[in-house]
């Protein structure tokens, strides 16, 4: 995984991502692709959203390009795959409000 944000600290992105399940990952990637830096915000300790904590080692078999694999594989093959693109998580937090500028 790649940086960890400090709490009231400035951020200046591109994109925010809020949730850090397997879209938001996803959405790394492809953002990461047009050489777009993201933050994602999640709510739950650590990435992987229901994936990671609902149902980690049960298998799974609508994804892709894998015949089956389980919910932390999935997690783990799409932090593996965003590494290149340094995303920052900031995890343990919740959006609140959004405000255009």
């Amino acid at each position: 995984m790649s940086d960890v944000a400090v709490p009231g600290e400035v951020i200046t992105t591109d994109v925010v991502i809020v949730g850090a399940g397997p879209c938001g990952l996803f959405a790394v990637f492809e953002l990461g692709l047009l050489d777009i830096k993201a933050h994602l915000v999640d709510i739950l300790p650590k990435v992987g959203g229901q994936c990671a904590e609902l149902y980690p080692e049960k298998p799974i078999y609508d994804i892709p390009g894998f015949p089956i694999v389980t919910g932390q594989g999935l997690v783990d093959n799409l932090v593996e795959q965003i590494k290149p693109f340094g995303p920052t998580f900031h995890l343990n937090q919740m959006i609140e409000a959004l405000e255009p500028i």
